[in-house]
């Protein structure tokens, strides 16, 4: 494949991205005077300059871009009439104006994170929902220490046997405990979320599937 063909395929995932979280913004913005700014419209253009900086690979451009996107952003939530407007829109406006810009090196990354941050947006309703009416306080403090162990801990610890036998890696070893510890807490929170009709057939497997791990 040319590098005209793979400009293009670049410059169409990072229009189909924002075309994907333009749309799912568009539906959120509301109607009318106090509509929320940044649509399909915007979306998709921030994305395309995004995919155009990566293409032609110049640095200062995507500084350019990227600064942009983060100027309307600030712009439209200074210019909000809610009383609490959010900065959910103008983050997605950035993050899928990098995503642009990423396409031009990583199409695949690009169209992974495009869907992930769509389906995030999406699901806000879900989300809310279930931090504050299923989860209870203790569980979300449990949540944090978890995400804890996993993007501080784990990387902190040294990737290399430290006993004499060649056997003990702390970083393996904690990979194991942080694994059992999501499986478990997945398998507690489909328990709570679907019942125990789906929960617990579900909770079983993951606790079949810790055992089986932490065996071998």
């Amino acid at each position: 494949m040319g590098k005209i063909d793979a400009d293009i395929i670049a410059l169409g995932v990072a229009l189909g991205v924002g075309l994907l979280v333009g749309i799912e913004r568009e539906r959120s913005k509301g109607r009318g005077p106090g509509r929320k700014p940044g649509g399909i419209r915007t979306f998709a253009l921030f994305a395309l300059m995004g995919g155009i900086a990566g293409v032609l690979g110049s640095d200062w451009l995507t500084a350019a871009v990227v600064m942009s996107a983060a100027a309307f952003g600030v712009a439209a939530y200074l210019r909000s009439t809610t009383t609490d407007p959010g900065l959910t829109t103008e983050v997605a406006l950035v993050v899928t104006t990098l995503t642009g810009v990423l396409a031009a090196s990583e199409p695949r990354v690009a169209t992974t994170i495009g869907v992930v941050v769509a389906v995030i947006l999406a699901a806000r309703s879900s989300l809310h929902r279930f931090v504050r009416d299923t989860l209870s306080a203790e569980e979300a403090k449990d949540g944090l220490l978890l995400a804890a162990a996993a993007l501080v801990v784990l990387p902190l610890l040294p990737d290399r046997a430290i006993d004499s036998y060649g056997v003990l890696n702390p970083r393996v070893v904690w990979a194991l405990a942080v694994l059992v510890m999501v499986i478990n807490g997945l398998g507690y929170v489909a328990l709570r979320a679907l019942g125990a009709g789906m929960g617990l057939p579900l909770s079983g497997l993951a606790g079949g599937f810790v055992s089986s791990a932490a065996t071998h």
